[in-house]
């Protein structure tokens, strides 16, 4: 079947295939390989925190690996498995970074880094896959009239899917036509649920979108074709997800595609928790440091933020340590407790904490319609009051922005930091991390 151009995969794939180095001015290319430094960086410190977390034991037995201490290799093992077991492990806390309604490097980063070690991709090659990847992602979420959170879809493992295809079949220099089918594919592989959010299946459904992506490049590669309008056509990806009314399936491509990546760069997150919880718990450690407030001080906490993102945190009452990543009240209580929300406090023995379940007691969610232009499935604004026992109403004001939020990034320190603390504090491994993310991106 040949290749579309009035089609949206045949668009996608046609600036997918072209190479975008001749083409980018030198401060351009510079930023985009900062930007793809971090994401490396932070999904690597995010594989060496997940590695011992049961599902990474469940998926590592199944694969047939004895255990998982460092991020797994694809020289060792298919490439498509290897992306298959660090995207999982490294989404399993829920600390990687985030952008475009999603968690975008989670996905992309392990389909590069087998890329590079299975096929020895490396340098600029490796930087614009990712951007290509994340472009197709941010045009595909551009198309969506409605939130595909509240329509049950998570948008990591669908439109995570057609992205990391993108960034394969961009890393392999697949020629256009090959391209499209690849995504293609890809869009018959998209599938994940906000039902499983809260569970080990959360982080296997983005371990599957990397290794459906590699596997849809490589199926591309080899004849399989798939239908032009596989992503815009009436009963294609983008009508199938939000309805053929919510979607805009038209074929055009804006002037700025290339550009997606410095236009919507992601963030990234200080705390192994929904991210929809972050805006909130940067205000309520605020308020503890600057009030002295201790969980005994509390009568009343009431958090404001959208809909969408109060359902995104749909576990009231947690009973697992995933459903806890979930729970607003759950976080609510480790920040007003411990005065962190970290990996040493986001723990299974906190669930029964009497103090953290005294505060969850207290938490009352509050919603607005307003919505965000850059993160559009969270309230343009945030907020948070704490109602104390002797009458005080202390109010955090608006929340704009999380802490790591492109718009408030975090220092280059502290993600070293993140990424030493992810390692157990263990320099030689988070060393060996650094190494490993130089060598890749070197040339």
């Amino acid at each position: 079947m040949s290749l579309q151009a009035d089609h949206l995969a045949g668009r996608l794939a046609q600036r997918c295939a072209r190479d975008w180095q001749p083409s980018l001015p030198g401060a351009i290319q510079a930023e985009f390989r900062s930007i793809v430094r971090t994401a490396f960086i932070d999904t690597l410190a995010c594989i060496l925190a997940g590695r011992r977390e049961p599902v990474t034991a469940c998926v590592n037995a199944w694969a047939g690996r004895p255990s998982m201490d460092n991020p797994a290799r694809a020289g060792e093992t298919d490439p498509a498995l290897a992306a298959l077991l660090n995207a999982t492990c490294g989404h399993a806390l829920d600390f990687d970074d985030v952008g475009l309604a999603g968690h975008p490097s989670v996905v992309l980063i392990p389909v590069l880094l087998a890329e590079h070690e299975a096929h020895g991709v490396h340098g600029f090659d490796l930087v614009q896959a990712y951007a290509k990847g994340y472009a197709v992602w941010a045009e595909l979420a551009r198309r969506m009239k409605v939130h595909l959170h509240g329509r049950g879809w998570h948008p990591s493992a669908v439109f995570g899917t057609v992205a990391a295809a993108a960034a394969a079949a961009a890393s392999r220099r697949l020629p256009p036509e090959q391209t499209a089918h690849a995504l293609g594919i890809a869009a018959s592989s998209a599938a994940g649920l906000i039902a499983n959010f809260g569970s080990m299946t959360k982080p296997l459904q983005v371990g599957r979108a990397a290794r459906a992506g590699i596997e849809a490049a490589e199926l591309a590669a080899a004849g399989i074709d798939a239908s032009p309008d596989a992503l815009d056509g009436p009963t294609g990806l983008l009508a199938a997800l939000a309805g053929p009314e919510n979607a805009d399936r038209g074929p055009a491509i804006p002037g700025q595609f290339e550009d997606a990546l410095r236009r919507q760069r992601p963030g990234i997150k200080k705390y192994p928790v929904c991210y929809a919880a972050h805006r909130i718990v940067d205000a309520v450690l605020d308020l503890r440091a600057a009030q002295g407030l201790q969980p005994g001080h509390i009568e009343r906490i009431d958090a404001t933020l959208s809909s969408t993102a109060a359902g995104v945190l749909r576990h009231h009452q947690p009973q697992t340590l995933s459903e806890a990543r979930f729970s607003l009240e759950f976080v609510i209580g480790v920040a007003l407790v411990h005065g962190a929300v970290g990996t040493p406090q986001v723990q299974l023995s906190n669930l029964g904490h009497p103090d953290v379940k005294a505060v969850m007691g207290r938490v009352h969610t509050g919603t607005v319609d307003t919505r965000c232009p850059f993160e559009p499935s969270f309230a343009f604004e945030d907020r948070v009051r704490i109602t104390t026992r002797d009458g005080r109403v202390l109010d955090s004001g608006p929340i704009r922005f999380a802490r790591g939020h492109a718009m408030l990034p975090l220092a280059e320190g502290d993600l070293i930091s993140k990424l030493v603390a992810c390692a157990d504090d263990d320099r030689r491994l988070a060393e060996a991390a650094l190494t490993r993310v130089d060598s890749a991106l070197r040339g």
